[in-house]
Formats: C-alpha cells, structure tokens, sequence
C-alpha cells in the first residue's frame, strides 16, 4: 500500500493523464507499460485500475481506503486477473486462460481489468493468442502489459495498445527514499546516483560485500588519477575477489561509470559530492586535467561496456581499461 501512496509523486505526469482519462471515461483497451525493473509498472497499473472500481474517487484519482481499493491492492478482487510467466515464461495455456476471463462479464459488474506482468516473457504461442483479443477486443475490458524491454515484444503488439514508458526517479528522489529505509547518507547518496529504480537500488544496498566494493574501485580510481602503479595490481587483488556474479559485474562497471562522470562535475566545478569521502582527493587531482582528457575518460569507459557486451573475460576488460585510463590521464 505504500508503493500505491508514493505513484503520485514518482510517477505525477501519468497518473495525472489517467486520472483524467478514467474522469472522462475514455479507457482504451489495452495499454503496454515499460520501464527498468522496480520502477512502480505494477503499481501504476494498480493505481490506475484501483480508479477504475474506487467507491469514493476524486477527479479520476482513487480514494486507496474503500472496499474496492483495498481488495484490489491486496490481490483479491475477482474482475482483476493477474498473469506472471510460469517458470521462465508465460504460457500458452495462461493466455488461454485470460482469454476465457475476458469472454466472461464481470463478477461484480461489467468492468474487468488484465495485468499482464513481463510480457516480453510470453512464449510464441501466447503472444499470437493474446494478439487475437488485441485486434478483436470484446467487452467493457482494459488490459496492461508490463515490460522492461518493448523491443522483445511482437511489434504486432505493440502497435495496438498504447505504450507509456515510466520516467525514472531523480537521483534526489532515490536518495531520499532510501535514508528512510535507513541507509546511510553516503551510502544512499552512491545508490541513488548508482540505480535506476529504488528497488534495484535496494537489492544493491543488500550485497553484503557493497561497502568494501565502494570503498576498493575508490581507492583503484585515486590510483588511476595519481599515476599510481598499484592500480593495475588492484584490479585482480582488490575489485576481482569481490565480483562472484554478472550482477556483481554490472555493479563495478557502473560504479567505473559513475566515477568517470563524476569527474566530469567535479572539473566544472559542480558541487554534488557522490563519493564523499575520497572528493577532496579526487578533486585536486581532476582540476589538474584537461576538458578533453576527462571526455574522454567517458568515451573509454563507456566503450568498456560495449565491448563486454561480446563474451570477453571481466578480468582482461577491466585491466585493459585500467592502462586505457592511465594513459588518457597521464599521456
């Protein structure tokens, strides 16, 4: 319920828009939502069909406290239908399935709302059955496809719902929602900067080798800016024994990233200070660079990922890209 509380202010622009549309009573059939995975695409959906029922709503937006908003937002109103991927995907029994539910009129009345989370899951199968209702919709019905990745969708698809893609919170606003959690400033100030969502930042803040992770790359980058020979011996004695996963990869890689671009703010003297406790540092060192060299930094290490992209040991990519930045810094 406290997801549902904060749409509002994550996601302002879009729930104003259907809360006008649902005031108007113009609902189309079917809608495709995406955004990176924790953004609130459930949730708005939630929102958005708990206006739909809501006993009590005020210009479009719902009440949250009636009968049909608490049921729906616990999962347990019968003319919501709820579909996840079985296993790995979503079947093409499941959309046989909905598409029996969306035959039927309503329980309560004649209103019946689909969720249809990681669509780009569905199987071939499902995807053409599911394409059927789309072209052919019956019935007071609205349906919401939830995906990270429009691109894994039939276009066949895609082109008959009308697609929303959720705006990503301000590094701001993730900080701040994660020191109510109780992370520590400076750790919530890397998760925000770090994240694209509050829970993936979240699921990162969990990694129980982050801190030291954090605190590592720091000490390799003041190294990298320094000149410092101990930076190519780091990479396998420091930043390698605490990356077990690809997750773990992601997170050095973008933390390189955000190191890199940070250097960029701080050369033009721009004042958020991501990584407190080394900027002093880092600070005096960047001031000493040139525009084009910290660029170019960007470009390396943007490049870096890219080429990770193709199956290229870890290990090797970022030992090339620890003399590929000491010599941008350094030539």
């Amino acid at each position: 319920m406290d997801e549902i509380n904060e749409i509002q202010k994550q996601q302002p622009v879009l729930t104003d828009y259907f809360a006008n549309v649902i005031m108007q009573e113009h609902l189309a059939h079917a809608y495709l939502l995406t955004g990176p995975k924790g953004i609130g695409k459930r949730t708005l959906a939630l929102w958005v069909t708990q206006g739909i029922f809501c006993q009590n709503k005020t210009a479009g937006s719902p009440c949250l406290n009636c009968e049909e908003c608490r049921r729906i937002a616990s999962g347990n109103h019968p003319d919501v239908v709820h579909v996840a991927p079985d296993g790995l995907s979503i079947k093409v029994e499941q959309i046989r399935f909905l598409k029996s539910e969306f035959s039927k009129s309503g329980v309560e009345g004649n209103q019946k709302v689909f969720i249809i989370e990681d669509a780009d899951k569905m199987t071939v199968s499902a995807a053409n059955g599911l394409l059927k209702f789309l072209e052919e919709p019956s019935g007071n019905v609205v349906a919401f496809l939830l995906t990270e990745s429009v691109n894994r969708i039939l276009p066949t698809i895609v082109s008959r719902c009308q697609l929303f893609e959720l705006a990503k919170p301000t590094s701001a606003q993730l900080t701040a929602t994660l020191r109510k959690t109780g992370v520590t400033a400076d750790k919530a100030i890397i998760l925000g900067n770090l994240a694209d969502s509050s829970d993936e930042a979240k699921k990162i803040a969990t990694n129980e080798d982050f801190d030291k992770l954090v605190r590592n790359v720091c000490v390799w980058y003041l190294h990298v800016l320094q000149g410092d020979a101990r930076c190519f011996v780091e990479v396998q004695m420091n930043l390698m024994p605490l990356v077990n996963n690809k997750d773990d990869e992601v997170i050095l890689l973008n933390l390189i990233i955000l190191l890199v671009k940070n250097s960029i703010s701080v050369y033009y003297g721009e004042k958020d200070n991501i990584f407190v406790k080394f900027q002093a540092d880092f600070t005096e060192l960047i001031e000493k660079l040139t525009a084009e060299k910290v660029t170019e930094a960007v470009e390396l290490v943007l490049a870096t990922r890219k080429r990770l992209m193709v199956n290229v040991s870890f290990q090797n990519v970022i030992e090339a890209l620890t003399i590929d930045l000491s010599q941008c810094y350094h030539s």
